[in-house]
């Protein structure tokens, strides 16, 4: 009852066009961008790192590593695009202990 009375603004009925939800079957730019996007989880990049998952949790907290993007309570890393898993990469190649090399 809870459901319909926050859809409809009322009891009953249909969403009215005030209501605030709306649900739409056509995809927009943005979403359809996010759909094709690939993303790492949290131990796949572990994994590929090297490293501990708790590690990034950590770096998350801190505000360090890559960017992320949450699922509800999933972690996860865009591959692909700007300030993705393989930009990062990208960005933090040393060419020795004291120097990073140009990108």
């Amino acid at each position: 009852m809870a459901y319909s009375m926050a859809l409809s603004g009322g009891f009953g009925g249909t969403p009215g066009l005030n209501s605030g939800v709306g649900f739409s079957s056509t995809p927009t730019t943005e979403s359809a961008a996010l759909s094709q996007r690939r993303f790492l989880s949290e131990v796949e990049l572990a994994n590929r790192w090297g490293m501990s998952p708790k590690t990034l949790t950590r770096w998350r907290g801190m505000g360090r590593g890559p960017v992320f993007n949450k699922f509800s309570k999933k972690v996860a890393y865009p591959l692909d695009g700007e300030n993705g898993v393989l930009d990062y990469e990208k960005r933090h190649v040393y060419a020795s202990t004291s120097e990073r090399v140009p990108v």
